[in-house]
């Protein structure tokens, strides 16, 4: 089968093309899609430390440091995927700036990798659309502490699928919907003074 390829979208490495995986295995974002979530985000991506959940081609984390995020973790649990986007980061001279977990998303969390790079500035999640347990990993995402300040957790997802609500410090403060992807945004809500001392 012939594979294909998606391109970047803006920044320092615009039109350079990422291959997408043959048959069903990834769900890449589409480049309307990913043009779109990027002018929501505009220059908050700017030195932004991120990090790309079910990254399958790696295209929003890559996206992201072409448009100026400072790091960029990738954990995707297929090994062919991981490979590739390892291959991409090499080949586009920013592998420096990026690690790659191939592990699940749910054990990844709680790697001391993940946990090293924190804060996270913005956490991007594409889940496979049937995923059950969505709800899940933002609680294990909120137990991990990895967020800064005020960070975002942007989670893509099928337009039609009712995003879960917000738990703990998150806030749900918007949601976006770009052909079939809905995009939702949880924003890290640090707790107060009058919260710690209860």
């Amino acid at each position: 089968m012939k594979s294909s390829s998606i391109r970047i979208v803006a920044g320092q490495l615009k039109g350079r093309t990422i291959p997408t995986l043959p048959g069903r295995t990834t769900r890449p974002t589409s480049q309307r899609a990913r043009e779109a979530l990027f002018s929501i985000i505009g220059e908050q991506i700017r030195n932004a430390t991120v990090a790309d959940l079910f990254a399958g081609t790696g295209a929003v984390g890559l996206e992201a440091l072409s448009r100026g995020a400072t790091k960029a973790l990738f954990i995707e649990q297929n090994p062919l995927a991981g490979a590739r986007i390892q291959q991409m980061l090499t080949q586009f001279k920013i592998s420096s700036l990026s690690r790659v977990l191939i592990e699940d998303v749910s054990l990844a969390i709680q790697n001391s990798i993940l946990v090293g790079w924190r804060p996270f500035d913005m956490i991007f999640m594409d889940p496979p659309y049937r995923l059950p347990n969505v709800q899940q990993i933002l609680h294990h995402l909120e137990e991990a502490d990895v967020m800064a300040p005020n960070g975002r957790i942007i989670y893509e997802h099928f337009h039609k699928t009712i995003p879960p609500a917000p738990l703990g410090n998150w806030s749900l403060i918007r949601t976006a919907r770009y052909g079939d992807a809905g995009f939702t945004f949880y924003q890290h809500i640090p707790p107060t003074e009058e919260d710690s001392d209860r």
